[in-house]
C-alpha cells in the first residue's frame, strides 16, 4: 500500500445558597479566584495542553459546571499527537464539563469530565488524492481527578475561609476515552479510536499576588487496530513540561502567561517505525474574571511557536462558569 508521507509514511441558584456565601465573603472571594475553570476548559490533546491552575485549592464539596467554546486553526485534529503535516484545518469546538472537589486521604481532591462536540474542516492529500473532509458530531470525552499531596488540605468553606495557601504539590492523572466519531475509512475524525492516559506531577508556590507553577506529565497510547483503512498503529508515550506564571489583580480577576513543550511520540505503522518523533513548543495567555457571585468567564489564546512533525496551530477560547455547594 503506497501513502504520501503526511508526518508517517505507509498510512495515512438558589436562595439558602447566597445566604452560604455572605456568611464566608472571603471564602466567596477566594473561590471565584481559585476555581475560575481550573483543569475542565477544554478536552487537551497529548502535549498540546497549557493548563495554568490547575493545582488551585477548593473547600471540599464544591461542584462546577461549565460550558466553553473553542476556535482551532492550522494543523490540527482533536487528536493532535499523531504527527500529521501539510494539512490545513479549522476546529470548532463546544464542551460541557463538571467537577466537584472531594476528600482523599485527608487531603483535597478534584474529580471531573468534559465532553466536546466538534465541527472540524480539513483539506490535505492522502495517497495522492485530495481527502478534504467536513466532520461534525462527538469528540472523545477526557475524564480526571486531581489529588494535592501537600500544602492543600481537605477543608470545609469555614475552614478554608481561614485557609492561606503557600505552596503545593499534586498529582493528576486523565483518561481520554474513544467514543468519539471515528471510522477507519475516514484519515480525519473528531475521536481518535483509541484510549490515552496522562500522569503528571504538578508544584505551585504563591508569592505575594504572584503564582508560579510547574507541571511535568506524560501521554500514553493503546494501539489503534482500526486505523485508517484497517491498518494498525501504535505510538510511543510523550513526555511534557510546563511553566506557568500567574497575577492576581482583585477580587477573582487573574491572568497567567504560560509556556509548554513536549517531545517523543514516534508511531509505529503495522510494527514499521516512522521516524517521526515530535519536538513542540507552545506559549499561551489566560485571563480570568467573576461575572457575579457564583458565576465566571475565562478566555484563553494559545499558539505553537516552533514544530517538529505534529500538530501547529492556534487556538481562542473563552468558557463560562457555574459553582455551588461546599455547605
Amino acid at each position: 500500500m503506497r501513502v504520501i508521507r503526511s508526518g508517517f509514511s505507509g498510512c495515512h441558584g438558589i436562595r439558602g445558597e447566597s445566604v452560604k456565601w455572605r456568611r464566608h465573603p472571603r471564602a466567596g472571594r477566594m473561590l471565584v479566584l481559585y476555581l475560575v475553570l481550573a483543569g475542565v476548559l477544554l478536552p487537551s490533546s497529548a502535549g498540546a495542553d497549557l493548563e495554568p491552575r490547575f493545582l488551585a485549592p477548593a473547600p471540599v464539596g464544591m461542584n462546577s459546571g461549565l460550558v466553553g467554546y473553542s476556535y482551532s486553526v492550522g494543523n490540527v485534529m482533536l487528536d493532535d499527537a499523531l504527527p500529521l503535516e501539510g494539512t490545513e484545518s479549522t476546529l470548532n469546538a463546544i464542551t460541557a464539563g463538571y467537577a466537584r472537589t472531594v476528600d482523599i486521604l485527608g487531603h483535597l481532591g478534584r474529580i471531573w469530565v468534559a465532553i466536546p462536540l466538534a465541527n472540524g474542516k480539513w483539506t490535505g492529500d492522502v495517497e495522492g488524492r485530495d481527502s478534504s473532509a467536513t466532520r461534525n458530531g462527538l469528540g472523545d470525552p477526557i475524564i480526571g481527578v486531581v489529588w494535592h499531596l501537600y500544602g492543600a488540605p481537605a477543608l470545609s468553606m469555614s475552614e478554608f475561609a481561614s485557609y492561606r495557601p503557600k505552596t503545593i504539590v499534586g498529582l493528576s492523572i486523565k483518561a481520554r476515552l474513544p467514543l468519539g466519531q471515528h471510522s477507519s475509512s475516514n484519515f480525519f475524525n473528531l475521536g481518535t479510536g483509541r484510549f490515552q492516559i496522562s500522569p503528571r506531577i504538578g508544584l505551585t508556590h504563591h508569592i505575594g499576588k504572584f503564582i508560579l507553577e510547574a507541571y511535568a506529565s506524560a501521554w500514553f497510547f493503546t494501539r489503534n487496530d482500526d486505523f485508517y483503512r484497517g491498518n494498525s498503529i501504535e505510538q510511543d508515550a510523550m513526555v511534557a513540561f510546563q511553566v506557568h506564571a500567574a497575577y492576581r489583580f482583585r477580587r477573582g480577576w487573574w491572568g497567567a502567561v504560560s509556556f509548554g513543550q513536549s517531545f517523543g511520540g514516534e508511531t509505529r505503522l503495522n510494527g514499521v517505525r516512522q521516524d517521526n518523533s515530535q519536538t513542540n513548543n507552545r506559549v499561551g495567555v489566560t485571563f480570568a474574571f467573576p461575572v457575579a457571585r457564583t458565576h465566571a468567564l475565562k478566555i484563553v489564546l494559545t499558539s505553537g511557536i516552533s514544530t517538529r512533525a505534529g500538530a501547529d496551530f492556534n487556538t481562542v477560547a473563552i468558557a463560562w462558569q457555574h459553582r455551588w455547594g461546599a455547605g
